[in-house]
């Protein structure tokens, strides 16, 4: 590893300490130099198109890493982390694991393979969403100890490392009861699958007195979970309620459930109709989440079946050095044809067409589409041929429809921000002209929404 550019027990630098050092592993390189009072480690990879990027930062008179992560999580740009023990001494070490230089001594829950880029694990990104989502901070600095929250200027949101350590816990602990619910279920699948052969009769999972075991087993096993109060409540009602309603109304029953399915859609229209203005407008984080906890929404918004079969599917595996994933926000197929729809969420914000038109006047004026619109279709459109290249390994085992090509989909911005009907044309043209990628904006998928929400009332 790199000499140490202090002497022991000092915190003043060797005069002969060249700070210029380098490291390297099998990826890649790791050059120190310094700037300023802080120490700056960059990393570069090996293969030929890669750029340097600056890992991190440290500053010895306050103890402090900066880490700069590589993957965007939305508003966050910086993780400052109070570390009294971290020296630049002893920055980096070799993990044992993949073989590749690290962060030295970084509390649980971070990213700390420089080839693989810094950052908080995918697996607690949750912790850092619910800053981004409530605030408007670029910088989350965790602290060993003292006051949390937002600073005066606005810009970093102070949390201390003790409250992340029981998230992380928390998470770790969730997917271990996650796991054996999962289990109980395929082990039932498992027996089930041969209950025709061998003269079995079929089993249902096996429920732990465990509550969250319990409630995890079932929504894994049934897709929703009642509480014992529900279930308690519902019994008595549809008991007291059955002779009458069989005798008086057979429909009765019917009608209660579209009313039940009507409030939820009703729930469901308020809320996205009041996020597409606002802080949520621009949350990317936000919209990936609405849709991740109503799939139902997805599935209205096409003109044909969809099922959600995974969140955030890999549909190219990353190469050595940690670059060339490609992840879709949603894996979709269609029940009938068990063709794919890949689906990529943006933003209400975000913008469609250049407002600076590309050429001609008046009623002629063409506009070209903005970046923010050609690079998710450009997004999805690779992450389609991804999966049409490797259909093989990823939908091996499945009964996903592997020779039929993958469709794309991109939900973003809002016609309502076109403020010419040129640009309008102009919109309308390009999604149409799109192959095998549809393009939905915001306020169309609202539009269709409160549609169907009119078509329910209509026959009731």
């Amino acid at each position: 590893m790199l000499r140490k550019p202090f002497d022991e027990g000092s915190d003043e630098p060797d005069e002969e300490f060249d700070f210029d050092g380098e490291d390297t592993d099998v990826s890649g390189r790791l050059i120190l130099t310094r700037d300023g009072a802080e120490f700056v480690l960059t990393y570069t990879g090996n293969h030929r198109d890669a750029v340097p990027y600056e890992a991190l930062r440290h500053r010895p008179d306050e103890k402090l890493l900066r880490i700069f992560p590589t993957v965007e999580l939305g508003g966050i740009k910086e993780f400052q982390v109070e570390l009294p023990w971290w020296s630049i001494s002893d920055h980096s070490e070799e993990n044992d694991r993949f073989f590749r230089l690290q962060v030295a001594r970084l509390p649980k829950g971070f990213n700390t393979i420089y080839a693989f880029g810094l950052g908080i694990n995918k697996s607690y990104k949750g912790f850092i969403r619910e800053i981004e989502d409530h605030t408007t901070c670029t910088i989350v600095r965790f602290v060993q100890s003292g006051e949390e929250g937002i600073s005066t200027d606005g810009t970093t949101y102070c949390v201390t490392l003790e409250r992340f350590e029981r998230f992380r816990a928390a998470v770790e602990r969730n997917r271990g009861r996650g796991q054996t619910a999962v289990q109980r279920v395929n082990d039932a699948e498992a027996h089930n699958a041969f209950m025709d052969l061998l003269h079995s009769k079929r089993v249902d999972p096996k429920y732990t007195k465990h509550k969250v075991i319990r409630e995890i087993t079932e929504e894994v096993a049934t897709g929703h979970v009642t509480t014992a109060e529900d279930r308690i409540a519902l019994a008595g009602a549809v008991s007291e309620a059955a002779p009458k309603i069989a005798q008086e109304d057979p429909q009765r029953l019917v009608q209660l459930r579209d009313d039940l399915e009507l409030v939820s859609l009703d729930t469901l229209i308020a809320e996205f109709e009041s996020n597409l203005e606002g802080s949520k407008a621009n949350s990317e984080s936000h919209w990936q989440k609405f849709f991740g906890n109503n799939h139902f929404a997805l599935q209205l918004i096409f003109s044909t079946p969809l099922v959600v079969e995974m969140e955030q599917a890999t549909v190219k595996s990353q190469e050595a050095d940690g670059s060339g994933a490609r992840i879709a926000d949603f894996l979709c197929v269609n029940p009938v044809t068990r063709s794919i729809v890949l689906v990529e969420i943006k933003t209400p914000g975000a913008k469609l067409m250049r407002k600076t038109p590309y050429r001609g006047k008046g009623t002629g004026t063409v506009h070209s589409p903005d970046d923010e619109l050609v690079g998710p279709v450009a997004q999805v459109q690779s992450q389609m041929a991804s999966a049409s290249e490797s259909s093989f390994t990823l939908f091996r085992g499945s009964d996903f429809d592997s020779v039929n090509e993958p469709r794309g989909a991109v939900i973003t911005g809002k016609v309502s921000s076109l403020t010419t009907q040129e640009q309008r044309d102009s919109f309308s043209r390009y999604r149409a002209g799109l192959s095998n990628v549809t393009v939905l904006t915001f306020d169309e998928v609202l539009e269709r929404l409160k549609h169907l929400r009119k078509a329910f009332n209509t026959h009731r």
